[in-house]
């Protein structure tokens, strides 16, 4: 009898007989970091160029736009940094099509011909600024001493850059001018703006561990009811930030995940002829009635059914 299917974040798993991604298997431990890794770098405009400043920035322009145009074609002799607020951007630069939308940044260095691609709608704040720097490989450690970006990139939710960006740009004309406020202003967003780049390229590899960490612990502690408190304990990390790495890695929650796992080590045990209330009691049901509604939901048969359906399969 061939089980029912889901998707698991890109993962196809089947009720029958049991999930594909159980810890010490190569799929579980290289497969699916891969994958997660993968999805962390991708972006599908290929790998941003990277650039690297130094020494101080002066702030020449600070401005918002709001409406509709085509971006100019053109060569500058500063720095531009858009920190897009809605809207899509579109614009060539280096011979590569980009497009940008809300929430995300693009800098474009100065000396290089650039141009957009079509009338955009959109809202964005923007400032030419003037420093030394140049074109540079990625990063392959931290370096806290100077600005590192990309090309372009998402906004971490969690910088004030569009607060500091709508300050500075408020305090852009007499009597509030100040071009040492302004340029102190926007060189605070790029030294944010690089430490988080730097981190999303270099880090990634860190969270898929700490993502596999965290599975390996809901494996091992499926007949436990875990609190958030022991989540914390085991990881030295707030739960909410735990259950934010797991998600982007796994595509589920931690509670989802452990579901996943309670439901396939129950197929198993009924599979090797554990009667449904041992089933139900390891796996951390503390309620039988409450474990037979979970796991037809996600297999589609009773526990009676699917011990019936795979006799000794495990």
């Amino acid at each position: 009898m061939e089980g029912t299917k889901g998707i698991w974040n890109n993962w196809t798993f089947s009720s029958s007989p049991c999930l594909t991604f159980l810890p010490g298997t190569a799929y579980y431990e290289m497969d699916i970091l891969e994958k997660a890794g993968a999805a962390s770098m991708g972006t599908g405009q290929g790998l941003p160029r990277w650039f690297r400043m130094t020494g101080e920035v002066h702030v020449e322009i600070v401005d918002k736009f709001s409406g509709g145009n085509v971006h100019p074609d053109r060569v500058m002799a500063q720095w531009v940094l858009v920190l897009m607020i809605s809207g899509t951007r579109t614009f060539r630069i280096y011979g590569e099509d980009h497009v940008v939308h809300g929430g995300e940044f693009f800098l474009l260095p100065p000396y290089v011909r650039h141009y957009g691609l079509q009338h955009d709608e959109h809202e964005a704040y923007f400032a030419h600024f003037q420093a030394e720097g140049a074109e540079t490989p990625p990063p392959t450690e931290l370096d806290n001493g100077h600005i590192l970006l990309p090309l372009w990139g998402q906004v971490p939710l969690e910088l004030p850059c569009f607060d500091l960006m709508e300050y500075a740009a408020c305090h852009r004309a007499p009597p509030f001018f100040s071009e040492k406020f302004l340029s102190s202003q926007i060189q605070a967003i790029l030294y944010q703006l690089s430490l988080a780049m730097q981190k999303k390229r270099l880090w990634p590899k860190r969270e898929n561990r700490t993502a596999l960490r965290v599975l390996q612990y809901i494996d091992n502690n499926k007949g436990r009811q875990l609190q958030n408190q022991d989540y914390a304990a085991a990881f030295g990390m707030t739960y909410r930030r735990l259950n934010a790495i797991f998600q982007a890695v796994y595509g589920v929650t931690i509670k989802q995940m452990q579901g996943i796992l309670r439901v396939d080590q129950a197929k198993r045990m009924l599979s090797s002829g554990y009667t449904i209330a041992e089933t139900s009691a390891a796996c951390g049901f503390e309620d039988y009635f409450y474990f037979l509604k979970v796991f037809k939901s996600k297999t589609g048969m009773t526990p009676s059914q699917y011990r019936e359906a795979y006799p000794n399969t495990h």
